[in-house]
């Protein structure tokens, strides 16, 4: 038994240390000289420790094999934390808005480009081989599309470019001009360009043209898409909960197998729990909430999202005064995600058990 325990116990660290990338310690200059040295670009994370993308950023992408190898044999790569040390001043430097925020510099520290967010492996993998070659970059594309204004492909990637960088005026001017350069959508670009565009607006204004644009566009590799932010939009920018559902379920029955699509609706039903936790009055209200949890956790398990699940869950049932369930929900969304928040409502309960 001994000895099957321990083949186990090996096999579960090699797994998790498996396929990671070598995020090198330092500080910014010693990092950039290192990469100047090997001839290198450094890949900078900027994360913070309440990031949740940022841990899925690690689960889901760069645990991966393929993305872990391509980085540890090309790159150096680095992970600062924008609210700590030297990371508060690169954070101003380099106008970070959001986290996660990868950073893809020469070893001059000049920005090459950028990835913002939370991008699924395989396209995260693909953006760094392209930095790496130096194609597709934000420079790179500004060339091809001056060199030729009728390149709807470069000019579609640069439209993103241009609205990552917050250059939003400059992203509508081009996405039009890609609806005039093929306004039969010929090139399967046209498409794209109506859907960005339509992000642009606000409120009413975004899912009514999100709503015309699923029903004009059936065949569109970007109809998932405008399902999902339709769906979005009514709950989180309207606050309409009847049509925010209505969507959800059609998007569901649409696309029941995407993990976008569940991540998306598993996340609504937290919110919803999350109201109850808040704002609720009742046992009644608070039992409501578990049951949204209870119908969320099929939706968000293996990711982040799960932690927030079981924070919520702790909430509730701290409201019940059941506060041994609130524990072990608690325990859970610590073992996926450490974080203040999660520690600060297990001291919580845990004055509560210390009254009893």
């Amino acid at each position: 038994m001994k000895k099957a325990a321990l083949i186990i116990a090996l096999f579960l660290v090699s797994s998790l240390s498996y396929s990671q990338i070598d995020f090198k310690k330092g500080t910014v200059a010693e990092i950039l000289a290192m990469a100047k040295a090997e001839n290198k670009m450094v890949m900078v994370d900027v994360m913070t420790d309440w990031c949740k993308w940022c841990i899925e950023l690690d689960n889901k992408v760069y645990a991966k094999k393929e993305v872990s190898d391509f980085a540890n044999a090309n790159l150096v790569s680095y992970k600062i934390d924008a609210e700590k040390g030297e990371g508060v001043d690169f954070a101003k430097k380099y106008k970070i808005q959001g986290f996660p925020s990868i950073l893809f510099l020469d070893g001059d520290g000049n920005e090459v480009d950028r990835v913002y967010g939370y991008v699924p492996a395989k396209d995260f993998l693909e953006m760094m081989t392209d930095y790496n070659k130096g194609i597709n970059t934000y420079s790179y594309l500004q060339a091809e599309v001056e060199k030729n204004p009728s390149n709807i492909d470069a000019s579609l990637k640069l439209a993103d470019k241009y609205s990552m960088y917050s250059e939003s005026d400059k992203a509508k001017v081009l996405l039009n001009k890609i609806i005039e350069m093929d306004g039969t959508n010929a090139g399967g670009k046209t498409d794209d360009a109506k859907f960005r565009l339509i992000l642009f607006e606000e409120k009413e204004a975004k899912v009514k043209a999100l709503e015309t644009f699923i029903a004009e566009n059936p065949n569109s590799d970007q109809l998932k898409d405008a399902y999902v932010s339709v769906s979005e939009a009514y709950f989180y920018e309207l606050s309409d909960l009847p049509s925010a559902e209505k969507w959800f379920k059609e998007t569901l029955t649409k696309y029941s197998g995407e993990e976008s699509v569940k991540s998306s609706y598993g996340q609504f039903l937290n919110q919803k729990a999350a109201g109850f936790a808040d704002k609720g009055t009742s046992d009644e209200d608070y039992k409501k909430g578990l049951g949204f949890i209870d119908e969320a956790l099929p939706y968000v398990a293996g990711s982040v999202n799960e932690a927030s699940s079981y924070y919520i869950q702790s909430k509730l049932l701290y409201n019940l005064k059941d506060y041994t369930k609130a524990m072990e929900s608690v325990d859970k969304a610590l073992k996926i995600f450490d974080r203040k928040l999660y520690r600060d409502q297990k001291t919580k309960i845990e004055q509560q058990l210390s009254q009893k």
